[in-house]
């Protein structure tokens, strides 16, 4: 298996390619999430809500937007040849792990889960959860965790890609943008 495609794909294709394909994938994530009801209100964040086509679009357009300005500033001051088209590819292309992940989260086990907490919230000791059921949703907890340090691991390699970023502080830069990034896409599409 050729792992460079698996985890930085931004090395291989153009960026024609790439920018075709984020569209692609930035549009299919908008009707899965419409579909599915699953909401993406943050640019690390999943949620089952109802929704639909234009609000899942607009809420990916906004967590698309928040990452490529938060990377691009960070690129062009760590290297002032770092090119719009690259950070925006990374953008889209990389958030493809969160609509499988929205996908995962569909699953009708969490409904019924979430559903059984609301309804004892104030009395958690009458919680009709099966052992089974906790077995799952811990299966279910790590595979979407896997799938969020893919969707990082993903982001930080068309960065390190597009900006030839090496040193360790431009790591944590990064780190700090996608925060920043998480935090201005939560108060905007709050709005």
């Amino acid at each position: 298996m050729n792992w460079k495609l698996l985890f930085n794909p931004f090395g291989i294709y153009s960026e024609k390619q790439l920018l075709v394909a984020g569209i692609l994938i930035t549009l299919t994530g908008s009707l899965l999430g419409a579909v599915l009801n699953i909401s993406f209100d943050g640019v690390l964040d999943i949620h089952q809500n109802e929704t639909d086509f234009i609000t899942s679009l607009k809420e990916n357009g906004i967590n698309v937007a928040c990452i490529f300005m938060m990377l691009f500033t960070v690129g062009k001051l760590i290297n002032g040849k770092t090119r719009a088209v690259d950070i925006l590819n990374t953008s889209m292309v990389a958030r493809f792990p969160m609509y499988i992940g929205g996908i995962i989260t569909a699953i009708p086990l969490l409904t019924r889960i979430g559903d059984e907490i609301i309804r004892h919230q104030g009395d958690l000791q009458h919680l009709n959860i099966s052992p089974l059921d906790l077995v799952l949703l811990f299966a279910i907890s790590m595979l979407l965790l896997t799938i969020t340090a893919y969707y990082i691991v993903l982001l930080v390699n068309g960065f390190k890609t597009s900006v030839n970023a090496k040193k360790w502080q431009h790591f944590v830069a990064f780190a700090a943008a996608l925060i920043i990034a998480e935090i201005i896409s939560k108060l905007l599409i709050s709005l």
